[in-house]
């Protein structure tokens, strides 16, 4: 077949896809977004305009959750019955706008807000390359994972994008990367190569934004920092399904886990550091493998955070279409087999991609001395 009209076939079949997406959420019963987590986000936006004080108290986000589902009980896996809200502060506050045209109406509007930003951030992170490179990553299973779950990662993708966008901007761009503190543990070695780097501005940059997003809850509630610590623990559970390397730290006794997470953690973004460092393929290798490697390294990362390794592809701008293929395939098989198998599943895949897009192979290694 001729390679131009097959890469044009492809492209359609590519367009027929991201329209599904974007139609999707406007047609999905009111049961899809009651099962998705925007029941959870729904909880914080109301919990912090109106009792700012219990945004954290699992009591009273069961009682406001009970009512964001009209009495419905979720089917996804939940902590004490609900599926809670344990993001930063800032995540119920950019919920709110979305929660005043109610759950199902606000659910659909935040599910296009986020495919819409994820569709931006690629747009950003691959210029100057033509828009339909978008497509690729767009029209990837963990794309569908992240709508189908109204997940958080749009945003943290556009934070990813325009950073990369506005790199000869080091001070923008750090502003630019507070977007991903809507889920910080999905940026661990971006932000331990910037301080490997003295990338200061840069740094500046992302803590200058960290602190706005700090003030705006803390007007509300000045403690709220010290009772979201307490409750990210629970989200490291064994029973959880989880595609990242710390998460294997759970297979061992109940008095370890903690710290064989943390040591997992810690260890993965030492190793993804220095394999950026060695990449052979430039700054676009370097971001991306960085960018995959944090839904590797992150002490909670489940298969809809994987739509980041599809960012990370269009970053790198070499992927093949098997790639994509097993991206896609491996997304759809963490989403659905029993934990712990999704973690193997992950870390196998990610480890392989950021092991590709480094383009070190032992073939190409310099042969030692004598």
């Amino acid at each position: 077949m001729n390679p131009d009209r097959w890469r044009w076939r492809a492209s359609v079949a590519m367009m027929g896809v991201a329209l599904g997406l974007v139609i999707y959420p406007l047609i999905e019963s009111s049961n899809d977004v009651i099962n998705s987590d925007w029941p959870a986000f729904a909880t914080g936006a109301q919990l912090i305009v109106h009792d700012p004080a219990h945004l954290y108290d699992l009591d009273a986000q069961s009682r406001v959750e009970f009512q964001v589902t009209g009495g419905r009980t979720l089917v996804t896996l939940g902590i004490h019955g609900i599926l809670p809200f344990l993001a930063p502060a800032w995540v119920a506050l950019l919920a709110v706008p979305f929660d005043l045209f109610g759950t199902n109406v606000g659910g659909r509007l935040w599910i296009l807000f986020e495919l819409a930003c994820f569709a931006f951030g690629v747009f950003l992170a691959v210029r100057p390359r033509p828009p339909s490179a978008v497509l690729p990553a767009f029209a990837s299973v963990p794309t569908a994972l992240m709508m189908l779950n109204a997940q958080l990662d749009g945003v943290v993708a556009l934070g990813i994008g325009a950073a990369i966008a506005l790199r000869s901007q080091p001070y923008i761009a750090g502003l630019a990367l507070g977007l991903t503190l809507m889920k910080p543990q999905l940026v661990l070695p971006v932000g331990a190569a910037l301080l490997v780097a003295r990338r200061w501005r840069v740094l500046a940059g992302w803590a200058t934004a960290g602190v706005v997003l700090w003030a705006g809850p803390a007007v509300l509630n000045p403690r709220w920092v010290f009772d979201w610590l307490a409750p990210t623990g629970a989200t490291i559970t064994p029973g959880s399904r989880e595609v990242d390397l710390p998460h294997l730290g759970t297979l061992l006794p109940a008095p370890l886990q903690l710290y064989a997470v943390a040591a997992l953690a810690l260890l993965t973004v030492a190793g993804l550091v220095l394999l950026a460092q060695r990449c052979r393929n430039g700054f676009q290798g370097q971001a991306a493998i960085l960018v995959a490697g944090g839904v590797l390294a992150a002490p909670h990362a489940l298969p809809t955070d994987l739509v980041l390794v599809s960012l990370a592809l269009a970053i790198w701008g070499r992927a093949a279409w098997h790639d994509w293929v097993l991206l896609s395939v491996g997304a759809a098989v963490a989403a659905f087999v029993p934990a712990p198998w999704p973690a193997f599943v992950g870390v196998v895949l990610v480890g392989y991609l950021c092991f590709r897009i480094s383009g070190w192979s032992p073939a190409r290694a310099p042969a030692s001395a004598g």
